[in-house]
């Protein structure tokens, strides 16, 4: 059974990119989405990204002036986003995004876990493990800011097929099998070859956890986080919390659209 890791070496991380259009618009609505989110740097601060895949928000965060450590276990990923980054603060950082947390480095004012990555992890106790070592690495009132797909409600029929990219060489489709506590995503992408024209299937599958939006607050509290922010837009999770306490308080806001 492949992991996610796996399913992104042999399939997806080469396609990565293209799934979100052009590359540096992507950045620019990440920038955008941060700045709304009140998020910005205070001094010299340091960001760590969970799970940067290509390196939209970290790149958006190091314009807003964040000193960025950029995790991921694509090999792939990491190289594109060392090519892109410039001159911008952004070190890139091969390893499980758990463990990473666990490693030497100062208090950070900023963690993110953002696209789709929350769910990637293995089990509901490894998100836990996360939130716990992000509470450690964080100083008192820094933020973690998540994103994550609503996965608990089931579609149904052909709605179960996405298409996810399509171009005059590469068509991406993926199609959703529904587990009690994953969801099997499988990725179709056919490409046509350069010299004979012809077009070939290339398929894998990995898991997604099933991670309703109440229990991730809830896991979030439990780990001395407060709750700033919710919001859920076409089934796109948007969370920002804050570490230990500074006297605010908690305030939810919650839109669905």
């Amino acid at each position: 059974m492949p992991t996610v890791a796996d399913h992104y070496d042999s399939l997806l991380a080469e396609h990565y990119s293209r799934m979100f259009g052009d590359y540096d618009a992507k950045v620019a609505e990440q920038r955008a989405l941060f700045e709304r989110l009140g998020v910005r740097p205070e001094g010299a601060s340091e960001a760590i990204d969970l799970g940067c895949g290509s390196g939209f928000q970290s790149l958006a965060l190091a314009q807003l002036g964040f000193r960025v450590t950029a995790v991921d276990t694509s090999d792939r990923l990491l190289v594109e986003l060392a090519s892109r980054r410039g001159q911008l603060a952004v070190d890139v950082v091969r390893g499980d995004l758990v463990d990473a947390l666990e490693r030497p480095g100062g208090p950070c004012e900023l963690a993110v876990c953002m696209g789709d990555t929350l769910p990637h992890l293995g089990s509901k106790a490894d998100v836990e493990r996360m939130f716990a070592g992000c509470a450690r690495r964080l100083a008192p009132g820094g933020r973690l800011v998540l994103t994550f797909r609503d996965l608990t409600r089931e579609l149904e029929g052909a709605d179960r097929f996405i298409p996810v990219h399509d171009s005059a060489d590469v068509i991406m489709t993926c199609f959703l099998e529904y587990e009690p506590e994953t969801v099997k995503v499988h990725d179709l992408v056919h490409t046509r070859g350069r010299e004979d024209g012809r077009w070939r299937l290339s398929a894998s599958f990995y898991r997604k956890l099933r991670l309703s939006p109440d229990w991730v607050c809830d896991r979030l509290e439990a780990n001395g986080f407060h709750v700033l922010h919710r919001e859920t837009a076409r089934g796109l999770v948007t969370l920002v919390a804050r570490s230990g306490t500074d006297g605010l308080g908690a305030v939810r806001v919650a839109v669905d659209r």
